[in-house]
């Protein structure tokens, strides 16, 4: 790693209010009639979990990084609806064929429903959003922004490494919490220029483990407030539970091996 100097810590910050106006041209074509919705939130979603990171880089997760974060919850039902049908079609389970169609049935007529595109009134409470995030960013001093991602970079890495060294515990929240610790992570440091920071595959491998694994706990608190509990399903949840151990062993062997994140 070469340290962050000025003009790295310049364009960070070029690169991050690029990445905002980039983000406000995806609002603005999600209004557009064309196009599918749940592809459109999936890129804004996307694209707003890179941006969270890049603002933690820069010290404003507790501002700048939440104004970013309130977007993609308001508009998480579109996607959410197609990753757990997504999931569900992954999972392949059809011991209780009855069972089966009416969790499918469910699931695909939620994908079609929740397709509609959000009202003006909350694209532009969203593109507010992104204007007072920039803000936050532009009003950061020239002369203190080495500094500062020296900082955030020392505290993400530390949260990753800490993170990712609690999975072996096999709790379901730690995993959850290792994989916002990585996406912040690879985040910060796609806005950094080739070269500051090496980026580790091993990272992206353990965060695609973790998404798969977080995807099965979405699916099962769906399963559980819907009506299909461990109770009247207890074959289905058996199978999700078996999955979720495969990928939680892999999890935990994989972030047993990798080095931790460090900004040196």
């Amino acid at each position: 790693m070469n340290f962050p100097n000025e003009s790295d810590a310049r364009l960070a910050r070029e690169r991050l209010a690029s990445g905002c106006e980039t983000m406000k041209l995806l609002l603005n074509g999600l209004m557009d009639s064309k196009g599918r919705v749940a592809e459109e939130v999936h890129a804004i979603r996307k694209l707003g979990k890179s941006l969270r990171g890049g603002f933690s880089l820069f010290r404003l997760e507790n501002s700048a990084a939440c104004e970013i974060q309130a977007i993609g919850r308001l508009l998480a039902s579109p996607r959410d609806a197609v990753s757990r049908f997504s999931t569900w079609n992954k999972l392949a389970w059809n011991d209780d064929p009855p069972l089966a169609a009416a969790v499918a049935g469910l699931l695909e007529q939620l994908t079609h429903s929740a397709a509609r595109r959000p009202p003006p009134e909350t694209m532009a409470w969203c593109m507010e959003r992104v204007d007072a995030a920039l803000m936050e960013l532009h009003a950061l001093p020239a002369e203190n922004l080495v500094g500062r991602i020296a900082e955030g970079l020392e505290k993400i890495a530390r949260r990753t490494a800490k993170r990712c060294g609690k999975l072996d515990h096999r709790v379901a929240k730690d995993f959850h919490e290792a994989r916002k610790a990585l996406k912040a992570w690879l985040g910060a440091i796609g806005f950094l220029p080739d070269g500051v920071i090496h980026r580790n595959p091993m990272h992206d491998k353990l965060a695609e483990v973790l998404g798969d694994e977080n995807d099965l706990a979405t699916l099962s608190a769906w399963l559980d407030e819907h009506g299909f509990t461990a109770k009247f399903a207890p074959h289905l949840w058996a199978a999700i539970e078996k999955s979720r151990l495969r990928l939680q062993r892999k999890a935990s062997k994989d972030a047993a091996k990798l080095a931790p994140a460090k900004p040196g």
